[in-house]
């Protein structure tokens, strides 16, 4: 069956973000705070805002569960139980869906050899405010790496609220549409003409560079 560039319609499905965040966490006097926070404690960062909801970084010393004990814990928390009149123009307000990443912020005048975080993507919802990870790093392994130096550690958050649902919009067919559709494309512009002569010039450049090789018996 054939099909003319004029019968062809595309919809495009794109995931976006309703909102993007990045919030540092500055922990000093990481001994005492080891010290006073044991296995189940966190210490939390300020409220701030994304997507017109307050989060928070909780920073769990020794783990935030019994089996995650020896684990320094980093969970993102959704803090308020109300949206704002903003988050409740964007749709459902029960599940937010977000992408987020927690690093370790290496120290301005001596940087880490590797960069390390973890990233996740989670619903938050009423039942579910706080999630991240309980067995983020080893606390012997922070307290031997880089990123704790003068008994200070910074943890970086970046996050992305996301848009749901997705939203799908139909757009006109491009050139590179219609040539993966298989269907030919009655070109009336020189955008479109130039679009299909470079591929033609870049498969004769290849035959020639193969007749080339060919010739070396490569």
């Amino acid at each position: 069956m054939s099909t003319t560039a004029g019968e062809v319609t595309v919809s495009a499905a794109a995931a976006t973000a309703a909102a993007t965040k990045c919030h540092m966490f500055k922990i000093e006097g990481y001994k005492r705070i080891k010290t006073m926070y044991g296995n189940g404690r966190s210490i939390d960062s300020c409220g701030f805002e994304a997507a017109g909801r307050t989060w928070r970084i909780q920073f769990f010393p020794d783990g935030n569960r019994t089996d995650s004990a020896g684990f320094v814990s980093i969970v993102l928390k959704l803090e308020d139980d109300a949206p704002t009149a903003a988050a409740a123009a964007g749709g459902n307000d029960d599940d937010i869906l977000v992408e987020f990443r927690f690093s370790l912020v290496s120290h301005r005048d001596k940087p880490a050899s590797r960069p390390y975080g973890k990233t996740y993507t989670a619903t938050f919802s009423k039942a579910r405010k706080a999630l991240g990870c309980g067995h983020f790093i080893r606390r012997d392994d922070l307290e031997k790496s880089e990123f704790l130096r003068d008994d200070c550690l910074a943890v970086r958050c970046d996050m992305a609220v996301l848009n749901n649902p997705v939203c799908v919009k139909e757009h006109a067919a491009q050139a590179q549409d219609l040539e993966r559709l298989g269907v030919v494309c009655d070109c009336k512009d020189d955008t479109c003409k130039g679009y299909h002569n470079r591929g033609a010039v870049s498969s004769f450049r290849d035959a020639i560079v193969k007749l080339f090789l060919g010739c070396f018996h490569l």
